[in-house]
């Protein structure tokens, strides 16, 4: 585990700035060590507040008990292991791991294709992000992304007269996995996004969007009268539409008027998968 600088800074020197333990880990830091353990105390001289040591040797013996110099550079190992001794804990440090599993079914009416073959058998397929350009597609085929496991696990495109492949997104995607998907070669001639229609759900289209253009929202033609019966409006009431949000995103706005008009957001599930033929 690495030590806070503000933390080494303190214990070589005696003294630092108040400030620079004014995020909420450094504070709570800082109370531990003053109120609990009494190795340090808060001074102020004028406008100016230092945090100054007054027993060095037992803040040294527990520096060295909390942070132990384990030999081990972060930034070299995989991400959890990294982040555990960079912050003490999996989860801290970056968002997701820089390789992402990819979950698909591939459908195709002539079956000759290894994926097709193999989602025929297993009932889906699966590649890691770094691999998916490596990936055996026929000249023209359609990708179809989908949010949610339900409707992934009913998609069926079997019979359409050109192939198909329907990638599971795992809810909310990872950026590698987004990127990721603009690697196919030959690409898709079209690309179409079937998630739920609400602020989560229309941003992860947008975030699609932004890596591969030609990507396009599923908006069924009956979906106001899905929003008129199944509207939930506690999906709303538990969003805030991302910072990033795009209000006026022309895929978007249809869906953004029933959310608003209906003050609720509609589930995937309760809508039919897209008819690509």
């Amino acid at each position: 585990m690495k030590i806070p600088r503000w933390l080494q800074t303190l214990n070589e020197q005696g003294t630092v700035p108040h400030s620079a333990a004014n995020s909420a880990a450094g504070q709570a830091m800082l109370r531990k060590l003053r109120d609990e353990l009494k190795l340090v105390r808060v001074a102020t001289r004028g406008t100016r507040r230092t945090i100054v040591v007054d027993d060095a040797m037992q803040l040294q013996r527990w520096l060295d008990a909390r942070y132990p110099q384990t030999g081990l550079d972060p930034d070299t190992l995989p991400t959890r292991q990294g982040n555990i001794v960079r912050g003490g804990g999996s989860k801290a440090g970056r968002r997701t791991h820089t390789v992402q599993p990819v979950l698909f079914k591939f459908f195709d009416p002539r079956k000759t294709n290894p994926w097709a073959r193999q989602t025929a058998r297993y009932g889906m397929a699966a590649a890691t992000t770094n691999r998916l350009h490596r990936l055996d597609l026929p000249p023209r085929w359609r990708l179809l992304t989908v949010e949610n496991w339900e409707p992934f696990q009913r998609a069926d495109y079997a019979a359409a007269s050109i192939p198909v492949m329907v990638v599971y997104l795992l809810g909310k995607v990872a950026d590698v996995t987004i990127r990721a998907l603009a690697t196919f070669s030959p690409p898709p001639e079209s690309m179409l996004h079937f998630g739920d229609y609400d602020w989560e759900g229309l941003y992860v289209f947008q975030r699609l969007a932004k890596v591969l253009p030609a990507m396009r929202l599923y908006v069924p033609a009956g979906i106001e009268d899905l929003f008129k019966i199944h509207r939930n409006r506690e999906l709303i009431a538990k969003q805030t539409p991302a910072q990033a949000f795009d209000r006026q995103n022309r895929h978007c706005r249809p869906v953004i008027r029933l959310i608003q008009h209906y003050n609720g957001g509609l589930e995937q599930e309760i809508v039919d998968l897209p008819v690509l033929d």
